[in-house]
């Protein structure tokens, strides 16, 4: 769901145990008033009703049954064969942002959520609450409609990730009792196990060659939501920092990872940051980019690895239970910090991007009404986007700070991120 992300982050920093976080839906649907199982059911006129499958052939509004103004405040409303109501013409779509929104995924109920898309771009794997009250793993083809359920149990599932060749897929789960990593076939078959220790590991990724994981936990000694890294063939594991939501940059010429973190202990200002991994060692932490009023999570690398996605949060600490009152938008940078774009027109609450082969870029929104998969098109024009040219305003900054590991950053004094009514700077 698309605030997922956020209740770890809130649990993080407020404490509480881990798993009544993850079942505490806390979803946006759950704000809306739900659908009465008495509401009217569009019927065609002129047939008489042999149950709920009973089809009228017309070819125009012509043989709809008139109505008399006593009936026209209790009969149901009229629909011929083109699905037009009262024979009234549907207008075009509408298309939103720099490359236009398609929905992906369907919902009466449940919501979706942590989309991953394979090296191809035509398979997508994502957790839902379609079918269960809790999140279970679906794959589903990306330009298609029919979803096979890969999980069904009553354990808690979340981020899948494709490996490199599109064969295994990589997730987080409570099916032994605590958060741990595991990985399967894509038909959801030959589940290992590669994680097994008192602390919880969530969110794996990973590496180019598709022999090692990283991933993040918390349970340590630390207290803090640390980076580990998994040799898939040896089972070797090494931490490598503190950080959250961790991903590989897909690019074999490079050995780097790129994560959210606090800027200070504690604080629900997370900026973009990445390192570079020599000899399973950390180096080169940067932070690449951050924000005065924003905080910068859910980060994924695009094909060839030279730019980042990511999520905005405007005014962080503003929330209501589990949910952020703030903006949610989804962004583009280089691995620089430079040319940063916003992708999403700032409608809805939108997170958990993933950058796909076809240089569209999925993510979660609710633009529609339910939690669902949408994709965007990555604006590659070289220019800022034209929802940030049009307010005139700034974006996210990129510090560009080579920091200590173990030393967050302190907070810019720059005012250039995504505000509450769009992109904020004063």
């Amino acid at each position: 769901m698309i605030q997922w992300h956020w209740k770890i982050l809130r649990w993080m920093l407020a404490g509480g145990a881990f798993l009544s976080v993850i079942n505490l839906s806390g979803c946006i649907t759950d704000d809306r008033p739900a659908v009465s199982a008495t509401s009217p059911t569009p019927s065609l006129a002129g047939v008489t009703s042999s149950g709920p499958t009973n089809i009228a052939m017309a070819t125009d509004s012509s043989v709809l049954a008139p109505m008399t103004a006593a009936d026209t405040a209790s009969a149901a409303p009229t629909v011929n064969v083109y699905g037009e109501f009262g024979g009234v013409q549907q207008g075009p779509a509408k298309a939103h942002g720099n490359g236009g929104f398609e929905e992906h995924t369907y919902l009466d109920e449940g919501f979706d959520s942590d989309v991953s898309i394979d090296p191809t771009g035509k398979w997508m794997v994502f957790t839902s609450t379609r079918d269960s009250d809790h999140p279970n793993i679906y794959l589903q083809r990306a330009d298609g409609v029919s979803v096979i359920q890969l999980t069904n149990d009553e354990a808690e599932y979340a981020s899948p990730a494709f490996s490199p060749d599109g064969k295994q897929i990589a997730f987080c789960s409570t099916r032994a009792g605590e958060w741990d990593i595991y990985t399967m076939d894509i038909d959801g078959k030959n589940v290992v196990q590669v994680t097994n220790d008192p602390m919880q590991h969530i969110h794996p990724s990973f590496s180019p060659d598709g022999t090692r994981l990283v991933y993040c936990c918390l349970g340590g000694k630390s207290g803090q939501w640390e980076l580990w890294t998994v040799d898939l063939n040896s089972s070797e594991k090494r931490m490598i920092g503190f950080g959250l939501f961790p991903t590989w940059c897909p690019s074999k010429t490079v050995d780097r990872i790129a994560f959210q973190r606090a800027r200070q202990r504690g604080s629900r200002w997370f900026s973009l940051w990445t390192l570079d991994l020599t000899d399973g060692e950390s180096r080169h932490v940067t932070e690449v980019a951050a924000s005065s009023n924003a905080a910068i999570v859910c980060p994924a690398w695009s094909p060839d690895g030279k730019e980042i996605a990511f999520a905005t949060i405007a005014e962080p600490n503003a929330s209501t239970g589990a949910k952020p009152l703030g903006q949610q938008d989804i962004w583009t940078v280089n691995g620089d910090g430079s040319a940063r774009h916003r992708v999403t027109d700032g409608v809805g609450l939108n997170l958990g991007p993933c950058w796909a082969a076809n240089n569209r870029i999925f993510f979660v929104s609710d633009r529609g009404g339910a939690e669902c998969i949408w994709s965007a098109q990555a604006d590659t024009t070289g220019e800022p986007s034209r929802v940030a040219s049009q307010t005139g305003d700034s974006a996210p900054v990129a510090s560009q700070s080579q920091t200590p590991v173990d030393r967050p950053a302190e907070k810019p004094s720059g005012q250039d991120a995504v505000g509450s009514t769009g992109i904020a700077g004063e």
